[in-house]
């Protein structure tokens, strides 16, 4: 039963992320879903992030479905294989992905998975984004190390560390994006606001 929770957890989000992109695509008639498919950097970004968010889908779902097999092939980093911190680690996972779902709900209509061609939404500046000008990007990290600590393989740990690299990248070039769109206004809110928190 516990096998299946990272697994849940990770849907609920999922489901949720779904959930609101058709309901922001009713309201405005546009999809907030504008990755790219091109051969430059926020394509290349754009299929990063596709394929770990796959990859981690799959390593969850084989978890919950066939946790000997996977603990069998993969094994477990020792260090971390304590019930404790399996427990923490799904706190985390919570915490990380309620994190991420409220801080998608309050942007409104200036919430985009990807980079927009033009800046059709006013900045968010408030409420959550008031302490940290990337709160989605610190709950989907949160709960990444709630994965780590949910499922201590070799596998997690390469998916947790891939995935930080490639929102660190996506975090940058929205930064190039925001600071051309809004000009004083980013630079003014970047130096109020930190990056993560």
């Amino acid at each position: 039963m516990l096998t299946a929770l990272p697994a849940a957890l990770m849907l609920v989000v999922g489901l949720f992320t779904l959930a609101l992109a058709v309901l922001r695509r009713r309201q405005s008639g546009r999809s907030p879903v504008v990755l790219t498919y091109g051969d430059d950097a926020e394509g290349f970004a754009g299929k990063l992030f596709r394929v770990i968010v796959a990859a981690l889908v799959v390593h969850l779902i084989a978890i919950a479905a066939f946790p000997e097999t996977v603990n069998v092939s993969l094994g477990r980093i020792p260090a971390l294989d304590a019930p404790i911190l399996h427990a923490v680690g799904l706190v985390l996972m919570a915490l990380g992905g309620g994190l991420t779902m409220l801080s998608q709900w309050v942007m409104r209509h200036s919430w985009k998975i990807g980079i927009p061609e033009e800046q059709d939404a006013p900045l968010v500046t408030s409420g959550l984004y008031a302490l940290s000008r990337n709160p989605i990007y610190v709950g989907m990290v949160t709960a990444l190390i709630g994965t780590v600590l949910a499922v201590p393989n070799v596998v997690s740990v390469a998916l947790a560390l891939s995935a930080w690299i490639s929102i660190s990248y996506q975090i940058r070039m929205e930064e190039v994006h925001l600071g051309r769109a809004f000009g004083q206004a980013y630079s003014a809110y970047c130096k109020r606001v930190r990056r993560w928190a």
